[in-house]
């Protein structure tokens, strides 16, 4: 999601992700190790896995400017392969 994010530098796209229920530290530690410069959100109590229904993780989300899911992917995805990318300049056109 990273390449992802970097690909599309310019263009009316953000990632933002959002974390299930694990403590602020957790996260944090996380983000941290790892590097991101990702927006993260945390959903300590689970409202935002309720209202999109999430079952299974990951599952991810491409919303539009109104807030309207227009793509969804359930499981891991390689979000910065051609195909993904393609896909995702389609619905920002």
């Amino acid at each position: 999601m990273r390449r992802l994010q970097e690909r599309l530098a310019g263009k009316p796209f953000t990632v933002l992700l959002v974390n299930h229920g694990e403590a602020r530290v957790r996260v944090r530690d996380f983000v941290s190790r790892e590097a991101l410069a990702l927006s993260v959100l945390l959903d300590p109590n689970q409202d935002a896995s309720r209202a999109w229904r999430v079952r299974v993780l990951p599952s991810s989300f491409l919303v539009d400017a109104d807030g309207r899911a227009r793509y969804t992917v359930i499981g891991e995805m390689d979000w910065a392969s051609p195909e993904s990318v393609e896909a995702i300049q389609a619905l920002l056109r």
